[in-house]
């Protein structure tokens, strides 16, 4: 249904942008869409009650707007768009089993990723023929545009993420070519992916150049989309890029959703059951690895617990699973009696 723009709902729209809440949070309180909320702040010149985050100020106030502005701003905006060929499965599925096989891709953080950590999943992919297939989150690292930089921003940026995103539509291209034509795709969000959406929450001009959906051609793909946060249920488990972080955060996680819970986020490998003489199959916790560097810069060499590593999801039909957490070692693992290495 069409929104009416009268005095009440306008106000309401004021109210929640003078508190600081983003036009997706809007469009979902409101039950409408982004779209209706941009129109409604363009119509009736809204902008001044946008509540700018102090770290995105900063972003915005080191943008070069007389380029933005300028008659080449359409020429800025094309060179900064890419334009791309999606490869095609060319893999049949195989016979039916009875069970269903499911990858879990775990943190990527292109352009950090780990090269030969990828090119062994890569070769599990070219061996297993997986029914379902979910990247976790933060896929795409988007540092250069990320709240946290505290280098200038400049529109060279753009080219910076442009560059990035090559990457990434790269290696979802090895990805999808390795995958049945009927596999089920799903793509969660993380959040360093939300960094994306904040930039756009201030800077909406910037739509199309900057978001994964668009520059890593997702629903051209064939993806689900899953927002940050969301729980995405694969039979009795539950998906997620990673809510909570710090110590014991598979206990975390557990104690706070109470259901069967896979996530990433915290790049490290784990499993953990709950406790409860009251279920005959207690929930259970799964951290699920990363496949990206292990000693970024911002971590100044201070000792972690991350791990190269992944997970597999064996899944029956009446929603029972078992997971299989794989470390991958100085870029080689051991799967099925065979050794697949990366760095060949």
């Amino acid at each position: 249904m069409a929104t009416i723009w009268n005095d009440e709902t306008l106000n309401i729209l004021i109210a929640y942008l003078r508190n600081g809440y983003t036009r997706k949070e809007i469009a979902r309180k409101m039950n409408i869409t982004v779209d209706a909320i941009d129109g409604a702040i363009r119509r009736y010149d809204l902008q001044k009650h946008i509540i700018r985050k102090p770290a995105t100020s900063k972003f915005i106030n080191n943008i070069d707007f007389e380029e933005l502005d300028d008659k080449k701003f359409e020429e800025f905006k094309k060179k900064a768009k890419l334009n791309w060929k999606i490869s095609k499965s060319k893999k049949i599925k195989g016979k039916k089993n009875d069970f269903e096989i499911a990858l879990f891709w775990p943190d990527t953080h292109i352009p950090h990723h780990n090269v030969s950590a990828c090119k062994a999943m890569l070769k599990l992919m070219s061996d297993i023929k997986f029914n379902k297939f979910a990247i976790m989150g933060d896929f795409m690292d988007l540092g250069c545009i990320s709240h946290w930089n505290k280098n200038k921003h400049r529109t060279l940026e753009m080219q910076r993420l442009k560059k990035d995103y090559i990457i990434g539509n790269t290696m979802l291209d090895e990805i999808d070519k390795r995958l049945p034509k009927d596999s089920e795709k799903f793509y969660l969000m993380g959040n360093h992916e939300v960094w994306a959406d904040m930039l756009l929450e201030e800077m909406p001009q910037l739509e199309g150049m900057v978001e994964p959906e668009s520059q890593l051609f997702l629903k051209e793909r064939g993806y689900k989309i899953s927002d940050y946060n969301t729980l995405v249920k694969f039979g009795k488990l539950f998906v997620t890029h990673g809510i909570y972080a710090g110590t014991n955060v598979i206990k975390k996680h557990l104690d706070e959703l109470k259901v069967n819970i896979l996530f990433d986020h915290t790049h490290s490998l784990g499993m953990r059951l709950s406790s409860s003489p009251a279920r005959e199959i207690a929930f259970a916790g799964y951290n699920g690895g990363c496949v990206c560097d292990l000693g970024p810069e911002y971590m100044k060499n201070r000792p972690n617990s991350w791990t190269h590593g992944f997970a597999i999801g064996y899944f029956y039909p009446n929603g029972y699973y078992d997971i299989q957490l794989i470390r991958i070692v100085e870029g080689k693992f051991i799967f099925n009696n065979k050794v697949y290495d990366g760095n060949k």
